[in-house]
């Protein structure tokens, strides 16, 4: 369970930071042990747990790096030239309803010994269990992915990747990891002559969540009603822009929480009149026009 927009939502992923074990890890490959999980393909996905030793214990293995939760988290290869993919995958608490908007989060840390960093990871969610007999890339659609404008580079710390999808209805299976051909994955080189990549992950969490309700009125006259131009189920990491008739900007805010109160960037009252919003999120953006009414 965990809270967003001050409500309690039911995580739909089981085992979500890999702290449940069938057994602790005693070698790489051993993915297989944190319950629940799966690998689709016929790569190695690795297990890492504070209750190991040598190469699969945490936080000293094949990076340094302490869990973002807990004492455990799984590890891949989501890129090498030429060479399998890995990927991780689970079998959902319930199965998806069609046309509800959800919530997916999960956190990445680049090992310390990886050659390449990717900007590219996504979550692909299925009807039934994903299975393939080579270890090749999985060239599916995934529901989500991750922008393409930044790569995930940091060694020390946890980077959270986030975003919203609309379900088909019927999916059951989620499974992470990168989509694309080696052609269409772009690289940043750590490593001169380094041919591949190694991330860890922790933390995936899925949720029900609803898109922003958006007002197109509001009267900022201190009667304690509709007084700020308020959105609700306002996703984290989103930017709300507030423009007058003329293009010019009276108000910009990322911070959950905060809305426009009528007055301009200097902290004058806006006249009344129309006025023009852009809310980006992480996935989506919002135009529109709304009234203010004094």
């Amino acid at each position: 369970m965990f809270s967003l927009n001050n409500f309690a939502q039911v995580n739909f992923v089981p085992n979500w930071s890999f702290e449940d074990t069938v057994n602790c890890p005693t070698g790489g490959g051993q993915l297989y042990n944190a319950l629940g999980w799966l690998n689709p393909t016929l790569g190695t996905p690795d297990y890492f747990n504070g209750c190991s030793s040598g190469i699969v214990t945490v936080p000293n293995n094949s990076g340094f790096q302490y869990a973002k939760t807990g004492n455990a988290y799984a590890g891949i290869f989501p890129y090498a030239f030429g060479s399998g993919r890995e990927y991780v995958e689970i079998k959902l608490t319930d199965s998806l309803k069609q046309g509800q908007m959800y919530c997916i989060s999960f956190y990445l840390s680049l090992a310390n010994t990886a050659g390449l960093g990717i900007n590219k990871f996504g979550a692909y969610f299925s009807s039934g269990l994903v299975s393939s007999g080579t270890s090749s890339a999985l060239l599916y659609v995934p529901q989500f992915e991750s922008s393409v404008t930044q790569f995930f580079l940091d060694t020390a710390n946890w980077m959270k990747i986030e975003g919203t999808f609309i379900a088909s209805g019927g999916e059951n299976y989620i499974t992470i990891g990168n989509f694309n051909s080696d052609s269409s994955t772009d690289t940043i080189q750590i490593i001169s002559g380094a041919l591949g990549t190694y991330y860890f992950i922790d933390d995936i969490t899925l949720i029900e969540c609803e898109a922003p309700v958006i007002p197109n009125v509001f009267t900022p006259n201190n009667d304690g009603m509709n007084d700020v131009f308020e959105i609700k189920n306002l996703l984290p990491n989103t930017t709300t822009q507030i423009y007058n008739r003329w293009g010019i900007k009276v108000f910009e805010t990322n911070k959950q929480g905060e809305f426009w109160d009528g007055r301009t960037r200097s902290g004058n009252e806006a006249v009344a009149g129309t006025y023009f919003y852009i809310i980006t999120a992480e996935e989506e953006i919002y135009k529109g026009f709304l009234q203010l009414i004094r």
